[in-house]
């Protein structure tokens, strides 16, 4: 049962971080529209800050079941924290390809 409970916690990890960077990329991408790129810089860094997080627990998660010989043993929730991390990691990239047209787009505006 305690290595149920050590899962579920590190998926949960896995969940929070991937939260919290895409939480703040959206918060970029609206600094971004608004041509406040000092603003952007700053939210954007915690959201690569929080992603590598969730990547650094998904990591260890694999390690933990790896060297218990329970890779068959993968759960709901952590398949759920997988797929949240893959679509985090996706819109924290693309968020920043759109502030670099935004950052042309100010360039153009401002001559």
């Amino acid at each position: 049962m305690e290595d149920i409970i050590e899962t579920e916690l590190d998926s949960m990890a896995i969940i929070l971080h991937a939260g919290n960077a895409k939480s703040s990329a959206y918060e970029a991408l609206v600094e971004a529209k608004q041509l406040k790129f000092e603003n952007f810089a700053l939210q954007y860094s915690e959201a690569k800050k929080e992603l590598n997080l969730a990547h650094r627990a998904h990591a260890e998660l694999l390690r933990k079941l790896s060297a218990a010989d329970k890779m068959k043993e993968v759960d709901l929730l952590l398949v759920h924290a997988e797929g949240h991390l893959s679509s985090t990691a996706f819109a924290v990239d693309m968020i920043g390809e759109l502030c670099e047209i935004y950052q042309w787009k100010g360039s153009i505006i401002n001559g």
